[in-house]
């Protein structure tokens, strides 16, 4: 009742005080255009019938406001009296109005408002042109809780659409960029950039929100969103192959979510602030290199499900399903395939894996890969061949399949380091290195000097049943061990050390030269190993600092390179076992049989070469392998005739 009375005398308020402002204004007009006609003017103005009323209605009234001050009207000379009455009754209407608002704030307050009253009479903090609600009260407070809940689901029921959301972003753009040059990345850049403009506007992408190196895209349906993303990640092969001038290929994580979100047809995208925008940004950041992740509500609202695999992850609280174009060929290629690398999987537009085709060309970023020559535990190596200026090259891809996207990145960046520091190397009895990079699957790998010939470990193991097999002669063997010790050497004294010196890691080429593999890298893979719960390292080539977890230093390789002499001249393990605890005992504890008890015929100085590299603690070994090729060197000058075993045991006994 209060509320309606007060509404009533304000309405009246508001009623009077319009006319009698339209009024002011009516006067003040007509004075101001009196002061424009008495000065000078056309004759024909007078003539006007509306200037004529204006005469006859306000000459008589300034005649009497003029003689107030005893002056005449009309006067034959331009006054100043009408303006000062135009502008007097401006200040009369201003100060009405302010007489007006003031009366009407002072019935609010005598009726019971208690917020203040806006110029045109309703209180401030009124909602839907209602009248002012008292937040001092409960009751108060509830209505105006009850308005701010019809106001927001009304802008959200009238803006809210439902969206999908794809956000990509390249992998490592930053380091990819080194070393290149500036026309090589603005024109690779711009190729990809034209190349997911144009899926995107395949797809019917609504908005984009471009970044340096990234994208999020709005889709108004989750199946073009899902499709679009598809194709960026299988177009992605082709792109390296005929776009991509860097030596890195270009890999992307790509994330995506659908929901409700506020957003206009005139929205900027980069604007708008949601959390299904940002749940994108996660899956895209969490992702899988050339991977596209969603969560398990997404998938189950698609209506094509094909390609896509559950996984152990969790992105805000979400379980993850991620569809990739090609898992990483070097993991799933079949050793059966060794011979011509043709077999490896790739997929069809619907995502299905399908064997590749006799004849066609496998790749590793730039390099064409012509075989496979081996692959262990780490992963694989390759002859391949450089089509940039055509050379022959062995490239090792390091697998890193069961590590965190945080544990992998930390490794390639230590991989590179190592991998830099070996590149700097160069001598004949070190394999060289020409360049360290990443496939487009995040997989590291080494391009190095490919070498005619085998490993060491080839050429020293035992022949098949039913073949027949010679050793090389002593001469060729301490030839051999003499070249290896001094690359070791030359690598020590620039503080390299190899970390896991073995057969497989020492190359010899037809002509009998040796060289050594894998320095700097080895260091990498024994972290690698440790983390996954592995022994760091080749146990049966380690030295006992390496098992006990001691500090090591160029000594280590000293001793691991005694294991590989000794193998060399015997044929045997100077710490034989089965199991890995067996041996690393043996290693850290036992010392191996001479090598004149194993066989009689090697020279007495090999079987001290030998000692002095295998002693249990490091300061016993040599100091550095320089003395170890120089003692090979001696031996090689000495007339290599054994003594028999009588008379190294006469010696024994003085």
């Amino acid at each position: 009742m209060a509320e309606s009375s007060r509404s009533s005398v304000q309405f009246a308020i508001r009623a009077v005080q319009r006319p009698v402002g339209w009024f002011l204004i009516l006067v003040g007009l007509c004075f101001a255009v009196l002061f424009g006609l008495q000065f000078p003017h056309s004759p024909k103005l007078d003539e006007v019938s509306l200037i004529g009323h204006i005469h006859r209605w306000g000459d008589p009234l300034i005649t009497r406001f003029a003689s107030w001050f005893d002056k005449e009207w009309p006067t034959p000379s331009p006054s100043f009296i009408p303006l000062v009455v135009a502008l007097a009754t401006w200040g009369i209407k201003l100060a009405v109005d302010a007489i007006f608002l003031q009366t009407s704030r002072l019935v609010g307050k005598l009726m019971g408002a208690k917020r203040p009253v806006t110029k045109t009479g309703v209180y401030e903090g009124a909602a839907f042109g209602d009248f002012a609600v008292s937040a001092d009260s409960a009751k108060g407070r509830d209505q105006l809780l009850k308005r701010y809940r019809e106001l927001e689901d009304a802008l959200k029921s009238a803006r809210r659409k439902r969206c999908a959301f794809l956000s990509v972003d390249i992998v490592g753009s930053t380091s990819m960029k080194q070393g290149e040059t500036e026309t090589a990345i603005s024109a690779t850049f711009q190729a990809y950039e034209e190349m997911l403009k144009e899926i995107f506007e395949q797809h019917a992408a609504w908005k984009t929100a471009w970044t340096p190196d990234g994208v999020m895209v709005c889709f108004l349906q989750l199946d073009l969103a899902v499709a679009a993303g598809q194709e960026v990640l299988r177009k992605l092969r082709e792109f390296n192959q005929k776009h991509n001038k860097l030596r890195t290929s270009f890999r992307v994580r790509s994330g995506l979510n659908e929901g409700e979100v506020a957003i206009f047809e005139d929205s900027k995208l980069e604007k708008v602030v949601d959390h299904t925008i940002d749940v994108a940004g996660h899956m895209q950041k969490e992702g899988r290199p050339n991977a596209l992740w969603l969560g398990a509500s997404i998938y189950n609202a698609l209506g094509e499900k094909t390609g896509f695999r559950k996984t152990n992850s969790e992105v805000d609280g979400m379980l993850v399903y991620e569809w990739s174009a090609d898992r990483s060929w070097a993991v799933e290629m079949p050793e059966e395939a060794a011979a011509g690398a043709t077999l490896g999987p790739v997929s069809t537009a619907a995502g299905h894996p399908r064997m590749r085709p006799a004849g066609e060309v496998r790749k590793i970023g730039r390099y064409e890969i012509q075989s496979e020559l081996g692959r262990g535990a780490m992963g694989a190596v390759y002859k391949a061949r450089d089509p940039q200026i055509g050379r022959t090259v062995a490239i090792k891809i390091i697998l890193m399949t069961n590590q965190s996207p945080e544990a992998a990145e930390e490794y390639k960046q230590r991989f590179y380091r190592e991998a830099q520091t070996a590149g700097q190397m160069s001598h004949p009895g070190i394999v060289t290195i020409y360049d360290v990079n990443e496939d487009e699957y995040g997989q590291p790998f080494l391009v190095m000097e490919f070498i005619e010939g085998t490993t060491l470990e080839s050429l020293l193991a035992p022949a098949k049943a039913g073949q027949k097999k010679l050793r090389p002669p002593l001469k060729q063997l301490i030839d051999i061990s003499s070249q290896v010790a001094d690359a070791l050497d030359y690598a020590h004294r620039r503080k390299v050390i190899h970390r896991d010196i073995k057969p497989a890691n020492i190359l010899v080429t037809s002509d009998v030269k040796a060289k050594i593999a894998d320095f700097g890298i080895a260091k990498l893979a024994g972290t690698t190993m440790t983390q996954t719960g592995l022994l760091v390292g080749t146990p049966a080539f380690m030295s006992p600092e390496q098992i006990t977890g001691r500090s090591i230093d160029s000594r280590s390789d000293i001793f691991s390179f005694g294991i590989v002499l000794y193998w060399m001249f015997t044929g045997k393990r100077p710490f034989p076992g089965d199991a890995i605890t067996e041996v690393a005992y043996k290693v850290v504890h036992a010392a191996p049989a001479p090598l004149r008890e194993v066989d009689s015929t090697l020279p007495l100085d090999l079987d001290d070469i030998l000692s002095r590299c295998l002693a249990k603690k490091p300061d016993e070994r040599y100091a550095s392998a320089g003395e170890i090729t120089a003692a090979f060197e001696v031996l090689k000058a000495k007339q290599l005739v054994p003594s028999t075993p009588r008379a190294r045991r006469s010696k024994v006994k003085k």
